[in-house]
């Protein structure tokens, strides 16, 4: 065996030849086992081939063969258990590292499974089970043991070809229980969790053989349904896809991925083609995850190209296999075309080639099945497939004309297809170019074989249609012939077919819908489609009568002209009215041909002189319009319901048209949105406010219409960065995400088009005056940025301060944050001086304010403020701000309370002054709370505190503060040092400053009752160790006996464990104090 599948020199000069010669054996042995129908002989040589494994090094390649041999083999043997043990030796010595040897292994178990397929299945779920890698074990195996991972995907890889060729090499008897056992056990579904690139590309040819199992069958005259294949074709689409969370070790490189969905296009297209017939949903699912590989670059093109080809034959399988006649497939033929639009009049040369090319292979399939007699897979005449699909097409439909189980002409929608692909006959590329051409020809060379409707208008001599398609295939026939001939001269004699070939509603319909076409990205073609559409009114438009005319002109010709020469803002008022009513009465999005008032909004946008105008118009409505409340059902018939919402929905007609206006204009479109840039941007920003309003209360539509519109203004004026922020954050509805998304979009701004930095500051300014709420939040998060870039533009910054300052009071929480932050956390550093006074009387006002969110702003600006500001700025207010400093010090939130001491230590640097007595009084009343709060529960607190005490020290002028203040127990954090601390801390003050302890001990006394435990504990433990040391009887007469029974009440009431520890130990103090004798003495 190793002397015949050695490479010899011929084999290696075409990987094909091994294959052949493979074959050759594999044929050889299984005749040469059928002559000698020997068991004894046959066990044998089953025995020597299993002894053969040991010529092989584990990754030869030609051990593949070897199990192939066997395969063979044990096919032809009736002892279960022998049969067992062998499959049992030849998975052990199969190295399923390596693809084609895992190949190998999968075809042998195939093989076997012919004869013994219950003991093969046995086999398969016995390895399955013990991979040893459930969901969870895969997760941590991804942190723990790579090679554990690699070794999994092998085995469940070789499991899922396994398991396929089992389905392949079945026969027909049992094939569809086999089927069953496969896929209805759903095996395949704990193959999913693959991660390399060829595991999941042996997954996918598993179920690739699963459905060719299904076609085969059914050549052979055994067709039946193949059970869960829409869940199979999920299988498939989830393995196509790139992980999210793959790491570099398994990272999926671009060509390894690229072989995978090439691969998978191609199961698909398997799944497609067997019963039961797509759903509509299923069919929207595949295509939603394949038409994106239209817009793959080339390179590398010999992975790419073959892909694309798999695309376009699942896209024509899908074509043939999901309608149930002529009239559905026309129906599919026109949803698959209108999805693949977006390609073929794109910008990008080979996706435009590619689209024009997959429609030409499906108007060449769709022919060929509802016209010429061909089954779905292509062949003609007599042959199973037709006869199948006979049944399937006519049996429901026996008794009925052909024209029902026949498509229509007027289902095909010449006029849209039509002028769709006119422009591409005028394309830059030569391919594309013919292929267009062939494109048209086979529309009408279809339509003139189909039945039309009784009421419809021919308008054209059926002999000059056949002539006109006659000279149209002339064209085509020059093309293929002579690519030099002159492009301009082939597409007037295409539109001139056209012309003749095109019914009157065909070419109303076409004449509707042309403005697409007439705003091409292609120069060339766009020009094409203007001078198409002129000859097919000049030869034609006779015809059209006054309905037709005006529907046709009125986007494009009247609207444009009555504007210019009236009065354009009631045009355009009326043209916002009437789009509003449609979007209130209608389904705009459903509309057959489009949407007339689009086609309105692009022709304003190309006009020379309407496109600034009409933008002007559209921004003010959006400034003035109020924000539509809710989304009446369509087609409403109620008047009253109707009228009530025109109005809401001017402003979504608004939203319609300037997106239409950012897509459609062209460079006249464009230069007037440049020179109205700030003005836009304003409009767009303060609806996003608005919009995320109304997404917060579950309405999601007009953020969705708005963030397309935005984007759409970012791909015109080339802000490409502003448009990666926009797709990154712009659903995020929480607060802060969508205040931060309007911040980011400003500081883009700032730095990409600083020159637009004062006019739109100047209608921010403007803005903050809005009614709406969200408006004026959005206006605020947008100047609050602006501030940090206006460095240089010194009235400016002073308008900017002045407005951030009065709105300061705004009755929205969110903008007085924002006004605060924008005075002083983002004006620059070298302003910051110059506006200390106004923004000083901001944070002194806001320090009260109602809303706990604009305290924390306030307190922490404060921190800022005070690093810079003069002392003439502060110690006016210095009292006031000390006063409400310790208000916020009781606060529950932690960074409050850290914040807020750590502004009174900030303080402490201005009262040097006339201030220094009254200051030093508040330090005193603050001193309890800092002492209590340096163990706080909460670490920044702790901090803020210690660095406090230290700041004030030098102002209470106490002897042995500062070597107290420095000890270690004042910074450790545990309790024993605490308590060491306080009690040294209270000696101090009986010693050097007993005036104060009256005061201490009550600030201290109030601390009982906190809403922290902690800090109840520490009070505790400080006022007892004041009394313990303390020397006056005044104080021991006041305190001493409401201190202990406030102390025996809480250590047998409390529920935590510190205050009634605390408890007993401040007890102990007291009742060991020598001063206990003095008190108890009259």
């Amino acid at each position: 065996m190793k002397a015949y599948v050695s490479d010899t020199d011929d084999l290696k000069q075409d990987p094909s030849y091994q294959e052949t010669w493979d074959d050759m054996i594999i044929n050889f042995l299984a005749e040469s086992v059928d002559v000698i129908q020997d068991t004894e002989w046959v066990v044998s040589l089953g025995n020597a081939f299993s002894r053969q494994y040991e010529l092989y090094t584990s990754d030869d390649e030609h051990s593949a063969l070897l199990h192939r041999c066997l395969g063979i083999l044990l096919q032809k043997v009736d002892d279960r258990l022998y049969v067992l043990e062998k499959i049992n030796w030849m998975y052990k010595q199969a190295n399923i590292t390596i693809p084609s040897n895992r190949l190998g292994l999968a075809k042998a178990m195939g093989l076997v499974a012919a004869s013994h397929l219950d003991t093969v299945l046995e086999k398969l779920k016995d390895i399955l089970d013990n991979v040893g890698q459930s969901i969870f074990q895969r997760i941590l195996s991804f942190f723990s043991d790579r090679g554990r991972m690699e070794e999994s995907d092998d085995i469940h890889a070789a499991l899922a070809l396994m398991y396929g060729y089992a389905a392949r090499y079945a026969p027909s008897t049992v094939i569809e229980a086999r089927i069953d056992a496969l896929v209805g056990t759903n095996m395949l579904s704990r193959l999913l969790h693959v991660r390399h690139p060829t595991a999941k590309q042996a997954v996918i040819t598993a179920i690739d053989l699963l459905g060719r199992a299904v076609i085969n069958a059914a050549e052979s005259g055994a067709s039946f349904p193949l059970k869960r294949r829409d869940q199979l074709l999920d299988y498939i689409l989830t393995l196509m896809g790139r992980d999210d969370d793959d790491d570099d070790d398994f990272a999926e490189s671009s060509l390894e991925l690229l072989h995978t969905q090439a691969l998978a296009l191609s199961a698909c297209t398997t799944l497609v083609s067997v019963e039961p017939k797509l759903t509509i949903e299923t069919r929207n699912h595949v295509m939603k995850a394949t038409l994106g590989f239209f817009a793959l670059p080339n390179d590398p093109s010999d992975v790419v190209n073959p892909l694309i080809d798999n695309l376009i034959t699942l896209l024509c399988a899908i074509l043939l296999t999901s309608g149930e006649d002529g009239r559905s497939r026309a129906e599919q033929l026109l949803h698959i075309l209108r999805q693949i639009d977006q390609y073929v009049c794109s910008p990008v040369e080979y996706q435009r080639k590619r689209s024009c090319l997959a429609v030409y292979e499906m108007l060449l399939k769709f022919k060929s099945v509802c016209i010429s007699g061909y089954c779905a897979l292509g062949n003609h005449g007599s042959c199973t497939h037709s006869k199948q699909i006979d049944r399937t097409l006519h049996g429901n439909f026996s008794n009925l004309p052909s024209a029902f189980v026949l498509p229509s002409r007027e289902s095909l929608c010449l006029g849209d297809r039509v002028i769709t692909y006119l422009p591409r006959c005028a394309d830059t590329n030569s391919e594309v170019r013919k292929i267009s051409a062939e494109i048209l020809d086979l529309f009408f060379s279809i339509s003139l074989s189909l039945p039309r409707s009784v009421g419809s208008s021919f308008g054209v001599d059926i002999e000059l249609s056949y002539s006109a398609l006659s000279s149209l295939e002339d064209v085509i026939a020059i093309l293929r012939s002579d690519a030099s001939i002159d492009p301009s001269e082939v597409f007037n004699r295409v539109v001139s077919s056209v012309c003749v070939l095109l019914m009157k509603d065909e070419l109303v319909a076409a004449l509707h819908c042309c403005t697409g076409a007439i705003c091409d990205k292609i120069k060339q073609s766009a020009e094409g489609a203007i001078q198409a559409v002129t000859d097919f009114v000049m030869k034609r438009g006779n015809e059209l009568n006054e309905m037709d005319v005006s529907r046709t002109t009125q986007s494009l010709l009247l609207l444009s002209s009555l504007a210019e020469n009236t009065s354009s803002k009631i045009v355009f008022k009326e043209v916002l009215a009437t789009a509003a009513r449609d979007i209130v009465t209608k389904d705009i999005s459903r509309l057959r041909g489009g949407w007339s008032m689009q086609d309105a909004f692009y022709a304003f946008s190309q006009h020379i002189v309407l496109s600034c105008l009409f933008l002007e118009h559209v921004i003010s409505v959006l400034n003035q319009s109020p924000i539509f409340k809710d989304d009446p059902e369509k087609g409403d018939s109620s008047s009253h319901r109707v009228e009530s919402h025109i109005q809401d929905n001017i402003l979504q007609a608004a939203i319609f048209a300037l997106t239409a206006f950012f897509r459609g204009g062209g460079k006249i479109g464009k230069k007037a949105v440049e020179q109205s840039y700030a003005s836009v941007l304003v409009a767009l920003t303060l609806q996003l406010g608005s919009c995320h309003g109304l997404a917060t209360s579950g309405e999601q539509e007009p953020l969705q219409a708005l963030l397309v519109a935005f984007q759409a203004f970012c791909e015109c004026v080339g802000d490409l960065e502003m448009g990666k922020i926009l797709a990154r954050d712009g659903e995020q509805n929480e607060n802060e995400k969508w205040i931060n998304l309007i911040g980011d979009l400003s500081g883009c701004i700032s730095i990409k088009r600083p020159k637009e930095v004062p006019a739109i500051c100047l209608i921010l300014t403007k803005s903050l005056d809005r009614h709406q709420r969200f408006q004026r939040e959005a206006a605020a998060a947008a100047l609050s940025e602006f501030v940090r870039f206006s460095d240089g533009l010194n009235s400016q910054l002073e308008q900017m301060v002045e407005a951030l300052c009065r709105h300061a009071s705004d009755e929205s929480a969110t903008v007085r944050c924002l006004c605060l932050r924008g005075l002083v956390q983002k004006i620059p550093s070298i302003h910051i001086l110059q506006y200390s006074n106004q923004v000083l009387g901001v944070i002194l006002a806001l320090l009260e304010d109602s809303d706990e969110s604009v305290q924390l702003t306030s307190v922490s600006c404060l921190l800022k403020v005070l690093e810079s500001s003069p002392i003439s700025a502060v110690e006016p207010i210095l009292i006031n701000l000390s006063v409400r400093l310790r208000n916020l010090q009781t606060c529950t939130k932690a960074k409050m309370r850290a914040n807020a001491f750590a502004a009174l230590g900030s303080l402490s640097n201005y009262g040097v002054g006339a201030q220094r007595e009254a200051f030093l009084e508040q330090v005193h009343a603050a001193f309890p709370r800092l002492v209590l709060h340096i163990h706080d529960d909460d670490l920044s607190v702790r901090l803020a505190c210690r660095s406090t005490l230290k700041r004030i020290a030098p102002l209470m002028e106490l002897e042995g503060m500062f070597a107290l203040f420095n000890a270690h127990s004042f910074n450790s954090d545990h309790r024993s040092d605490y308590e060491d601390f306080v009690r040294e801390l209270a000696k101090l003050f009986s010693l050097r400053l007993p005036s104060r302890v009256d005061t201490y001990m009550t600030s201290t006394i109030q601390a009982f009752d906190a809403p922290w435990p902690t800090i109840q504990a520490n009070a505790i433990y400080f006022a007892s160790s004041m009394l313990s040391v303390s020397d006056d009887q005044h104080i021991l007469a006041l305190y001493y006996t409401r201190v202990f029974g406030m102390l025996i009440s809480k250590m047998s009431r409390s529920a935590d464990e510190i205050v009634r520890a605390t408890c007993s130990s401040a007890l102990g103090l007291l009742l060991k104090s020598t001063n206990l004798l003095l008190w108890r003495t009259p």
